[in-house]
Order: C-alpha cells, then structure tokens, then sequence
C-alpha cells in the first residue's frame, strides 16, 4: 500500500475549498503556512494557456525532505504517508531546501503565537501529513472530501492509476512549473490528468 493523491486540471475551478478546508481541519491559524496551496500558471510562447495546480506535500517514494534532515524528525510510514515529528525539530530548514515543491512550512508568531512544551523551538516545521488521523478511520483526506469540483481524488498509488489511466506522475517535464527548490525526482505519490486545452484571449476584433 502506497497512499497518493490524484488531481484534475481539467477540472479544477481554483476556488480554494480544499486549502481552506485543509487550514480550518489542522487548525493552521490564518497567515502565510498553508498545508495545500492553489496556484494558476500561465504557459510560455504560444497561444496563451493557464493551468490550476493544486498541491500539498507529496509524499514522495524518496523524500527529499526525510533524508536531509539530521534529527530524524521527518517519518515515513509503510503506507507511504511522511510526517513531521514536531518535538524533534531544531529549526536547522534543510528539508525546505532539499524539498522540490517547497512543502515544508516555517510559521511567523502571529500564525503561531504559542509555543508548545513539547517543542524545542518556537516555529518547527510542518506541512502535509495526509491527514493521517481521518485516513485511519477509512476516511479521505479533507481536502479531497472538500473539493466541490471533485478534481480531487486520494487512495493506493497502483489503483489510481488504474482507475485514471490518462493521468502521469507529477515530473518536471510535464509540470515545471511545480518545481520550487530544484528538479530532483523524488518519486512524488501525485498523479494528474494534465489539462492540455489552451485559452486564447480575445483580442477584440
């Protein structure tokens, strides 16, 4: 079993439900962290054509994130879901560097006003954890439950595929504009149905 994420960009209508239903789940106070992001790319040369990303963190077969970082605090489950162990973090930021889509967060103190006891510093990092605690009861990531243009799908990596036969593993060929830090293939557990349509302005004549 290797959890992943699916996602449409035919049918993403850029409305945020899922990141805002992300924040309000994992109680991330309002402010620049956000756990699941929307973004709308505009293609170079050509006719002009725009593409909605939705992501998280990735959940990459390799991650990146886990093996820069010194403390262990970055954890991979047998099912494929990487976490962060919070009280081991001492701000050292490698796994942001090393993270191709820049899916570790660092909050300020309005975002995080209290320091937990638990913690060794004031702001550890954090991002995605698939929302372990809903997958564990059976249920979706609230993301994916939230998505009202159900351009959002979640389960075993080999099903999706199956069940989305036109949609390619995320890869900084087809989506670079995904690619925050660097170009490494890290084996993200994302698949898309990449949108390939183009949207012409009009010109007005």
């Amino acid at each position: 079993m290797r959890y992943a994420f699916y996602f449409d960009q035919t049918r993403c209508m850029s409305c945020n439900s899922c990141s805002v239903s992300c924040k309000d789940w994992n109680q991330v106070n309002p402010g620049p962290v956000r756990w699941r992001k929307v973004a709308t790319y505009k293609a170079d040369g050509g006719p002009i054509a725009m593409f909605n990303l939705a992501m998280s963190c990735n959940h990459c077969e390799e991650p990146a994130c886990l093996a820069a970082c010194s403390q262990n605090a970055i954890i991979k489950k047998d099912n494929g879901i990487v976490y962060v162990d919070r009280s081991k973090c001492i701000g050292l930021q490698l796994c942001i560097t090393a993270c191709p889509f820049a899916a570790p967060h660092i909050a300020d103190d309005k975002q995080e006003p209290e320091q937990k006891s638990s913690w060794t510093i004031a702001h550890p990092m954090q991002k995605c954890d698939m929302c372990m605690s809903r997958v564990e009861k059976g249920e979706k990531p609230v993301c994916v439950a939230s998505c009202v243009g159900h351009a959002l799908d979640f389960g075993d990596f080999e099903t999706l595929k199956s069940k989305y036969p036109d949609a390619v593993q995320l890869n900084s060929s087809d989506f670079p504009y995904a690619y925050a830090n660097n170009k490494n293939e890290t084996g993200p557990s994302m698949l898309i149905k990449k949108r390939t349509r183009t949207v012409t302005l009009n010109n007005g004549n």
